[in-house]
């Protein structure tokens, strides 16, 4: 007959649990801010890229970032957009034609927001990973 040892572990499973909860939430707030930085940058070199057009001199200022998102109980969903906006006294559409081009008038694909987000993906990629760290020590994990 062999002894058997019972090990009550409930202690340990509440603990992982609430500290799995409390590291979530420290993450998507760092990476809710990382996204927006990232965002800012692509922002940054997809006007940079359009600048100096003698045609389109306002066409820089239609680039710019919307944040989307929502959080709720079970979890959270935040994303980016960069793009260009069309409205009074911008030239958005004037960046939608350098960005997909225009075939059928000639006009190539420019793809500067493209080489934007390109140019900033490391960027993004080492943003994530420190914001996992710094949440990970947050919350002592």
């Amino acid at each position: 007959m062999t002894d058997q040892v019972y090990v009550d572990t409930s202690e340990l499973d509440r603990y992982a649990v609430h500290a799995l909860g409390e590291y979530a939430k420290a993450a998507a707030a760092d990476i809710d801010k990382t996204l927006e930085f990232n965002a800012n940058l692509i922002k940054k070199s997809w006007r940079d890229k359009v600048s100096g057009n003698e045609y389109a001199p306002r066409a820089p200022f239609s680039i710019d970032y919307e944040r989307k998102g929502f959080a709720s109980f079970a979890g959270s969903e935040v994303e980016y957009e960069v793009g260009a906006r069309k409205g009074v006294e911008k030239q958005g559409g004037v960046v939608l034609l350098l960005e997909y081009g225009a075939p059928k008038k000639g006009l190539s694909a420019r793809g500067f927001g493209i080489a934007a987000m390109q140019e900033n993906l490391d960027d993004l990629e080492q943003g994530v990973a420190k914001a996992l760290d710094t949440a990970a020590r947050k919350v002592e994990l």
